[in-house]
């Protein structure tokens, strides 16, 4: 059943007929509804689902966090910075032929943007089974500020769970630490990104390795 907000002129959302309207971005839209086929998959088709499901393994963890929405900004570009960053997951980060697609963790990006990047950054855990991040000062190179926000990131693929952090220390700290005691004994993919401290840039993330907790 389809709702029609503010008389026969309004928004259309729902299912009527073979379209359904939904409101996306503030702007409302109307498709056809997908028609089943009988036809077997072809190879490119089926590569593609396989891409679309590995990345997906990996972004739904963000889901409901926001942020992407923070750590790849619009840049006057539209749709969401999920959307951004899945993009720019399967572009760059997808590697492999099907059946044997995979993510290749050091070209993943977690932010994105024209700040510039962590500089000799690095990871080591403790005993208690956090996770410390170190880097060096770069204040002054390029845009760079010693306000900038630090973006830690954490990613466990055997349990498929992420710990994050978009305030955890600024530039000038040149250190630190990513809660994750709850993950002790397990294998993290980790990284780190800047975002000025208004939240409306960001920097390229690094990759800073994998780490025993």
């Amino acid at each position: 059943m389809a709702r029609i907000s503010n008389g026969i002129l309004g928004e259309f959302t729902g299912r009527a007929g073979n379209v359904s309207g939904y409101v996306r971005h503030g702007q409302n839209f109307l498709r056809s509804l997908p028609r089943k086929s009988n036809k077997a998959m072809g190879p490119k088709r089926l590569a593609q689902q396989q891409k679309i499901k590995v990345c997906n393994a990996f972004t739904t963890a963000f889901t409901g966090t926001g942020f992407f929405n923070t750590t790849f900004p619009a840049y006057g570009t539209t749709g969401s910075g999920y959307n951004r960053a899945t993009s720019a997951l399967m572009n760059q980060a997808v590697v492999g032929s099907y059946p044997n697609t995979t993510i290749a963790w050091p070209k993943v990006l977690i932010s994105r943007g024209p700040l510039p990047s962590a500089e000799y950054a690095g990871v080591a855990s403790d005993s208690d089974g956090n996770i410390i991040f170190s880097w060096t000062n770069n204040t002054g190179t390029g845009t760079a500020k010693e306000n900038d926000k630090a973006v830690l990131v954490a990613w466990f693929p055997e349990l498929k769970q992420v710990v994050l952090n978009k305030d955890a220390a600024l530039r000038s700290g040149c250190l630190a630490i990513l809660a994750a005691s709850a993950f002790k004994g397990h294998v993290a993919e980790t990284w780190i990104g800047f975002i000025s401290n208004d939240e409306r840039d960001a920097a390229d993330s690094v990759y800073t390795g994998s780490v025993q907790l």
